[in-house]
């Protein structure tokens, strides 16, 4: 897959899309979510039926069910593998779930249920012209269900107001949970990250961004989900504080040249 500068583009919505002739495996982190991981298992398994796909679900540190209860859908469904870590954060268990990943194409969703499966192979449909696909809520087509609280919606415009400013990136959204991307990507991209935590998707996509990787940004249907562990107006300050730290490690960093995707394309045949 050839390399260009990162890109904010809008994609129609359409129906689910097939995903039983590409190699995906999707990880499904989760920490403390014995309420959820049932539901979004049982979901994932039954819109995501091909025999070859993978769901790997990384236990960030469980305390409560959430083990036995993804347990029960790993002996009722061979697809489904389960790996306990330490806690880790978001970013750290997905980066050694990662290690146990052997398809073409590695996916992640949060393990709320805000994402559908037919709105994760959208995103598994955009990769014939892209090296990672991100679902977000910020676009003119996105659909948001459920209510949020106004506190909630007002630190998250600042926040991607932040991210948009400190480091440049076209993104409208970096926080939408699904996410789907190349694994010979995430080979460059993971050791060149060094967050795990609220913050690791904004890494992950500013090292996509320094390395030249086109990532699509796509329009989605979230529902919003009680029960988020997120405490982004609680806890804006402390974000706000990683931000710039992160930016502050950016300041000097060697950037692929971008090319277009046509120079790509003309460069590959």
């Amino acid at each position: 897959m050839g390399r260009t500068s990162g890109s904010s583009v809008e994609a129609p919505h359409g129906g689910a899309v097939r995903t039983d002739e590409i190699s995906l495996d999707l990880i499904v982190p989760a920490h403390n979510e014995a309420h959820r991981i049932g539901p979004t298992l049982e979901v994932f398994r039954r819109g995501l039926p091909h025999p070859d796909m993978r769901f790997i679900v990384a236990l960030d540190n469980c305390d409560d069910a959430t083990p036995e209860i993804a347990a029960r859908h790993a002996v009722e469904d061979s697809r489904v593998e389960i790996h306990a870590f330490p806690k880790l954060g978001k970013g750290g268990v997905i980066r050694q779930a990662f290690n146990r990943c052997r398809a073409d194409l590695v996916a992640f969703v949060d393990a709320d249920g805000s994402t559908a499966p037919e709105q994760l192979a959208i995103l598994v449909d955009e990769m014939h012209r892209a090296d990672g696909a991100i679902a977000s809520r910020r676009l003119p087509s996105s659909t948001v269900q459920g209510r949020r609280a106004m506190g909630r919606v007002a630190a998250s415009v600042l926040f991607a107001w932040l991210v948009r400013h400190l480091f440049g990136l076209p993104y409208r959204d970096t926080q939408c949970g699904a996410k789907v991307i190349r694994r010979e990507v995430l080979e460059v991209l993971l050791p060149r990250v060094t967050t795990s935590d609220y913050l690791f998707d904004v890494d992950l996509l500013l090292q996509a961004d320094n390395q030249g990787y086109t990532i699509v940004e796509v329009p989605t249907v979230w529902v919003a989900r009680p029960g988020s562990r997120v405490r982004l107006v609680r806890d804006l300050g402390d974000v706000t504080g990683s931000l710039l730290r992160l930016w502050m490690s950016q300041q000097g960093t060697w950037r692929r040249p971008p090319a277009t995707w046509s120079e790509t394309a003309r460069s590959e045949t």
